[in-house]
């Protein structure tokens, strides 16, 4: 091969699509890309993998890749008015019209914007800064026949973020906060207010007031058009084009970054270097980001204590060091730093903190993001014992007690009567699944629809999927495959799929399980093998509603994991306790028994008295009910 033009390897197709090398490996293994020759691509090769990948796979394009769409969404960012509506559409379309790019298109609207509103003033900061950004020839504005009055919405923010591609909203884990969400957030006149993620600078137009001094008000983002909108919001918030808010391009993240600002007319500052504090701090902090694996690797170097590169915890963590001793913060952050792993250290750290927390749920409240969040609030340092409170139409406050490592997980569903049956639980003598206990994920194929049959082929076996598994037992089989491992994106070890195992729904609203040996399941399905606690007496357990109320309760969580299996408490078995359960699974199996028979004994075990175990079943039904 000639060495001048094998100058591509898996790693730069492993930047090019910013995924892992398991991914290209994945790839390569399934046929979706060929093997580099000798470990080189040509440039040809690679210029073909990568049109291919681009153009005809649907890959790039799923939920979990939106980052390569190049569709822009039509965001109104809180307009309702009809008008309005129309107005910010003919702004759009007058620009895909045009040959501007996406800054000199900003920067034209709001120079008209503010000629509307009588503020582009000469001698104004904002004039020069205009008009260094795109000077151009008089009257020859793009938007010059359109007047946009001041209607105290974000309008200019709404065409910024129209105009760009979900590709590049996704990248930067920017979406917009919904005015609704702010009600709640009141700033004092003379607090001085940081949005360290402002954006458009729309959660400060929406949580101050119009007689708060400008001086008190610091807006720091990385992206720089953005600065420049929530410089013109914030003069049309105050109708006053001389204010001098302190707007500054900042990093809250990576705290290495030393290039100039075209736009700001400055250094980037550097978060971590600022001196100052705040009264307050409230944003909303860019949450699924995608990083490069360099920058994961500087995250994971520069925050050993989180060890994290989740960016929201990182946020957080950062912007609590520039909260004064009395200050309040408000961060608006994903569910999933509650009750994931990877968010562990950052719970042990606000649980260190002499701040009473405050927890709001807000359910999935912001457009193009799959998930649900919440509003975290923290309070002025107190020498006091602090609380968790929940705030929904019943505020309650958490038992701190059931909060406890590794894992630290804080449980925002949980009210008194959940508290009080979870404590009984978890107060009672018992044991976990023992560090022998073993997990293993199913089979990942890497492409169903090439291995996996409805009708059995020659070579080929059953194959059971999460939805074929039911309480205590598997459906007939449906699907069926020529089991060859080698072919497949991800396989366990072969002898944990012969052996004698729990199998158990992955993607649930509950646990169910069924003992098995010797089939195979694919990875919407898992297993665990218990060597030392009979898995005959699991599986009666972790189909009781007990256990799947601890999961929805403690947890929260659409996927049953490892980590949630090794946090239930389990009853300790002597010789006449294990004789009962073993005697209740196979009573069951024959149908003469059924779940609620060992629902009583553990019942019993637990202390949970008969309203409490109503009380339990009414919440896993209406949670499944809910999720439907």
């Amino acid at each position: 091969m000639d060495s001048l033009k094998a100058t591509f390897v898996k790693k730069d197709i492993q930047k090019k699509f910013n995924i892992s090398l398991a991914t290209v490996n994945n790839w390569i293994k399934t046929g979706v890309i060929p093997a580099p020759e000798n470990g080189y691509y040509t440039k040809d090769v690679y210029s073909t993998i990568v049109h291919s990948i681009e153009t005809n796979s649907d890959r790039l394009h799923s939920r979990a890749n939106r980052s390569f769409s190049h569709k822009s969404d039509s965001i109104f960012l809180g307009i309702t008015n009809v008008k309005r509506k129309d107005l910010l559409i003919k702004l759009v379309l007058t620009f895909k019209a045009s040959n501007l790019s996406v800054l000199q298109a900003v920067v034209c609207l709001a120079k008209q914007i503010l000629i509307s509103n009588n503020l582009y003033e000469t001698k104004s900061e904002i004039y020069t800064k205009l008009q260094r950004l795109y000077a151009d020839d008089a009257g020859d504005n793009l938007f010059k026949d359109f007047v946009i009055e001041n209607e105290d919405d974000d309008i200019l923010g709404a065409f910024y973020q129209s105009v760009q591609s979900i590709s590049t909203k996704s990248k930067s884990g920017s979406f917009y906060t919904p005015p609704e969400l702010l009600s709640s957030i009141k700033i004092p006149e003379s607090a001085k207010v940081l949005d360290p993620c402002c954006g458009s600078g729309s959660i400060l137009i929406n949580t101050l007031s119009k007689n708060h001094n400008p001086n008190n008000i610091y807006a720091f983002d990385i992206d720089e058009i953005a600065l420049l909108i929530c410089h013109v919001n914030l003069i049309l918030f105050f109708n006053n084009a001389f204010i001098t808010p302190h707007i500054e391009k900042s990093d809250l993240i990576f705290c290495n970054a030393n290039t100039s600002s075209k736009i700001t007319s400055s250094k980037t500052v550097l978060y971590s270097n600022t001196n100052e504090t705040f009264d307050f701090i409230v944003t909303n902090p860019p949450w699924g980001s995608k990083l490069s694996k360099e920058q994961k690797d500087i995250l994971l170097k520069q925050y050993p204590d989180l060890s994290t590169t989740e960016v929201c915890s990182i946020a957080l963590y950062n912007a609590i060091q520039k909260l004064s001793k009395r200050g309040t913060l408000y961060f608006f952050l994903p569910e999933s730093l509650l009750n994931v792993s990877t968010h562990k250290n950052i719970r042990k750290f606000l649980l260190s903190l002499r701040r009473n927390i405050e927890i709001t749920p807000l359910g999935m409240a912001f457009k193009g993001v799959q998930s649900e969040c919440v509003l975290l609030k923290l309070s002025e340092i107190t020498n006091k014992e602090t609380e968790i409170i929940i705030k929904k139409e019943t505020s309650y406050a958490l038992n701190k007690k059931n909060i406890s490592a590794p894992d630290y997980f804080i449980s925002y569903t949980v009210d008194k009567t959940d508290d009080l049956i979870l404590r009984k639980i978890y107060s009672a003598h018992c044991v976990k699944l023992s560090t022998n206990t073993k997990f293993a994920l199913g089979i990942v194929t890497g492409n169903n629809k090439k291995y996996i049959h409805e009708i059995k082929g020659i070579n080929e076996e059953a194959i059971f999927r999460g939805k074929d598994i039911l309480p205590y037992k598997l459906k007939e089989p449906e699907t069926f495959i020529n089991f060859t491992p080698d072919v497949f994106q991800q396989v366990a070890p072969i002898e944990m799929y012969r052996a004698k195992k729990i199998v158990y729904k992955f993607i649930s609203d509950k646990i169910v399980c069924a003992l098995d040996s010797y089939h195979l399941v694919l990875n919407s399905a898992n297993i665990i093998i218990s060597n030392d606690y009979p898995m005959e007496i699991l599986v009666c357990l972790f189909n009781s509603p007990i256990y799947t109320f601890m999961y929805q309760k403690k947890f929260k969580s659409k996927k049953v994991l490892k980590q949630h299996f090794q946090d239930f408490p389990l009853p300790v078995l002597d010789k006449k306790l294990k004789e009962k359960f073993l005697s209740l699974y196979s009573s069951i199996l024959n149908g003469i028994k059924k779940q609620e028979d060992v629902d009583v004994e553990l019942c019993a075990y637990f202390k949970i008295t008969e309203d409490e175990y109503i009380h339990i079943k009414e919440c896993v039904w209406k949670s499944l009910k809910r999720n439907r």
